[in-house]
């Protein structure tokens, strides 16, 4: 069996029959892998490691044998990958899928076959590219929202929900109608935000969190009809 080193930080032992001509061809796909817009996408002439063939040819056979596991991610964009000489790429989650099902049709070779979608995994997760874009995405994505917080703020003088006029004493919250966990993508989307007076955000997450409700625009129209608020906004 062979050992599988890692990286610097520690190492994986994986109980397989890879060789190390197999492992080695992981190790050069760390250089080939495209990372665009926080992405990650495999070349399709790479696949053959992967796939655990010695053959580029053998491992787009592959692919064309799966059509319906891999075609969702499949990516042949010229103009996107121009700078990387690639014509077309697949996103790593076909690959997850595709070796899952390689697994179970060859039991033979399934431990392989799965050490393989580990293997992957690990380069894909360490990528100090991928990383950092990640990052960068989460930090522009957290200032977006802090400056829309704060336009919001100073442009509402009433609350959205009561529709009285702020007091000096009074907290201004935004509020997301469509919570974060709900549906990430409406986290800046100024449609899906409201300002309301701290008092009534506090009570309707308590309301919220007592009847087991998520927070969606439905219960916020229930909680609003409930409490005599105004549905305009929501």
């Amino acid at each position: 069996m062979e050992k599988i080193q890692l990286g610097n930080n520690g190492e994986i032992v994986l109980q397989t029959t890879l060789t190390q001509g197999q492992v080695s061809k992981f190790n050069k796909l760390i250089k080939r892998l495209i990372i665009e817009d926080g992405a990650a996408y495999i070349p399709l002439d790479e696949l053959h490691g992967i796939l655990l063939t010695n053959s580029r040819e053998r491992a787009k056979a592959i692919i064309n044998k799966n059509p319906d596991i891999v075609k969702a991610y499949l990516v042949r964009d010229t103009v996107k990958f121009q700078q990387y000489q690639v014509s077309a790429a697949i996103k790593p989650v076909g690959l997850y899928n595709l070796l899952e099902n390689l697994a179970e049709a060859n039991p033979k070779k399934a431990n392989d076959y799965r050490a393989s979608l580990a293997l992957l995994s690990y380069i894909i997760a360490q990528h100090p590219q991928l990383a950092l874009s990640a990052q960068i995405k989460a930090k522009y994505k957290e200032s977006e929202q802090h400056s829309i917080v704060r336009r919001l703020k100073r442009k509402n003088k009433i609350c959205q929900l009561s529709e009285e006029y702020f007091a000096s004493d009074d907290e201004k919250h935004v509020h997301h109608i469509e919570g974060e966990s709900e549906d990430p993508n409406l986290a800046t989307d100024e449609k899906n935000l409201i300002v309301i007076k701290g008092t009534i955000h506090e009570h309707y997450h308590n309301w919220l969190i007592k009847w087991g409700f998520p927070i969606t625009r439905n219960t916020l129209i229930k909680y609003a009809m409930l409490n005599n608020y105004s549905l305009r906004v929501i």
